[in-house]
């Protein structure tokens, strides 16, 4: 198959998940030739077909992802599709991310690019990948820590400052435990029902397959770095219920708030 899609176990795709691509088997039709039988006096003729078949390959599951994208109505509404295969992948592979974008960047968009005859699907997917690029720089950024080390007491947690402009003091006493995070979610979904549609759509999706991932005792940092971006095109000040928690003082420097 291909590693980089969510491809169904099935030979039909569920309608439920439609953001998966169907399973292409092991053989395809490779070209077909037809040819007229003249029926019997009074019958009328007939066709006959023959099929010629080739191995399925991991460039026909390239092509059936560009067929989705280009199939997705409204155009805009593509990042939901790359962003389900992307963290399928991530689900598989969570420290491989750049693998992934390189895929997209240099056999899916040419891809795209040939096939498309509307301009939206390759500005958007352009635009996609150089975000997706954008996101990785800040949190390589926010890898590097400088040697100062402020320390008020002996009993006091240490604080790094971040080696990046605008950065700021964070205190981290612990890690966020799994009981925190449902926690964050839980209130996270009273603010939202206040938001329109698609954007509560974007928060759950990202909320219930973090969820998911819990279980499974697998890592969220994707998950939790897409649920920060939504927040802030959102605007902190719109969740009067997180604002208002204790949990938040939690998770804001999770969320790199």
């Amino acid at each position: 198959m291909n590693p980089f899609f969510d491809i169904n176990t099935e030979n039909v795709v569920n309608e439920v998940d439609s953001f998966q691509l169907e399973n292409l088997g092991q053989r395809r039709i490779y070209a077909s030739l037809g040819k007229r039988i003249r029926g019997d006096w009074g019958a009328s003729d007939q066709y006959e077909s023959s099929h010629f078949y080739t191995d399925v390959t991991t460039e026909d599951y390239d092509n059936q992802f560009v067929s989705r994208l280009l199939k997705t109505r409204p155009s805009y509404k593509i990042d939901k599709l790359i962003n389900h295969h992307l963290q399928y992948y991530l689900s598989l592979h969570p420290d491989d991310k750049e693998e992934f974008l390189k895929h997209m960047r240099y056999e899916i968009f040419p891809l795209l690019k040939k096939r498309s005859t509307n301009s939206a699907y390759v500005e958007l997917f352009e635009k996609w990948i150089n975000n997706q690029n954008m996101d990785s720089e800040k949190h390589n950024q926010a890898q590097t820590i400088n040697n100062t080390i402020n320390v008020g007491n002996v009993n006091a947690p240490l604080q790094f400052q971040q080696g990046s402009d605008h950065s700021v003091q964070t205190q981290h006493n612990h890690p966020v435990s799994n009981d925190e995070l449902k926690s964050f979610f839980e209130i996270l979904r009273k603010d939202i029902q206040q938001f329109d549609e698609d954007i509560r759509k974007d928060f759950a999706m990202e909320m219930d397959y973090a969820l998911s991932q819990l279980k499974q005792g697998r890592d969220v940092k994707s998950q939790i770095s897409n649920i920060s971006r939504l927040i802030k095109d959102v605007g902190i000040g719109t969740f009067s219920n997180l604002l208002a928690a204790p949990i938040f003082e939690v998770v804001k420097p999770l969320l790199g708030l």
